[in-house]
């Protein structure tokens, strides 16, 4: 399958390996990710008018135009997914979410060559995929799934959606730390995510916790990193 990819700012900066592992992990899957030329910022959290940042995102759906024969725009970034989604009009793309793509990938589990067997695993999904519901995926449960078929334990259930506070971090790092240490302190195992926002967040405050990118984790079950 082939789709436009939308990295967005942060993954081209802070989360690159995030980025690098969203592109290894839909190689491996036999899928093509042709990145938007030309695309710009979406403007995330930080942009004021809430009409002018959804058409940022227009702009990029439109130029998407040249990524011919393109299933629909993936959004790794949870911020610019949300965005992505609320721009989508009758002419442009859909845009698909990572997780609803390797939620029902049927390649998955032929291209695992390790179990999770011993493992225990808090999935933290965070605000913005799980609301508000016209923007959120659909199966809120798909880490959970996915661990458990790989042999893993999951815990942190009433934890998975709290908000950490990142959007907060530089302007009020006391409110974060606050949201942040409720999610740590409810957690179990390693947390795995798939914001980077929630990654920066969790790991500034996690006082050894470990905290991981979700495609790290099926990397590793497939056999291409050294560690859980």
């Amino acid at each position: 399958m082939r789709y436009a990819y939308y990295p967005g700012c942060s993954l081209t900066g802070s989360a690159r390996k995030l980025d690098k592992g969203v592109r290894t992990l839909f190689g491996k899957l036999g899928h093509e990710l042709a990145e938007i030329p030309d695309w710009n910022c979406c403007g995330a959290f930080e942009y004021g008018d809430r009409r002018e940042l959804v058409e940022m995102s227009r702009t990029n759906l439109r130029k998407t135009a040249p990524v011919s024969g393109s299933e629909a725009v993936v959004a790794p970034c949870p911020a610019c997914y949300k965005n992505l989604r609320e721009a989508v009009d009758a002419t442009a793309h859909s845009v698909r979410h990572p997780l609803e793509i390797l939620g029902s990938e049927p390649r998955l589990e032929s291209l695992v060559r390790r179990d999770l067997k011993g493992h225990v695993f808090t999935p933290y999904y965070g605000c913005i995929l799980m609301r508000p519901e016209a923007t959120a995926i659909a199966d809120k449960q798909v880490m959970e799934r996915i661990i458990t078929g790989l042999g893993g334990e999951v815990e942190g259930e009433r934890v998975k959606a709290r908000c950490c506070g990142g959007n907060q971090f530089f302007i009020n790092r006391r409110s974060t730390e606050k949201l942040s240490r409720m999610v740590l302190e409810g957690s179990r195992g390693t947390i795995v995510l798939f914001c980077p926002l929630c990654h920066m967040a969790l790991t500034s405050f996690s006082k050894g916790i470990r905290i991981i990118y979700f495609t790290d984790l099926l990397l590793y079950a497939m056999g291409e990193r050294k560690r859980v």
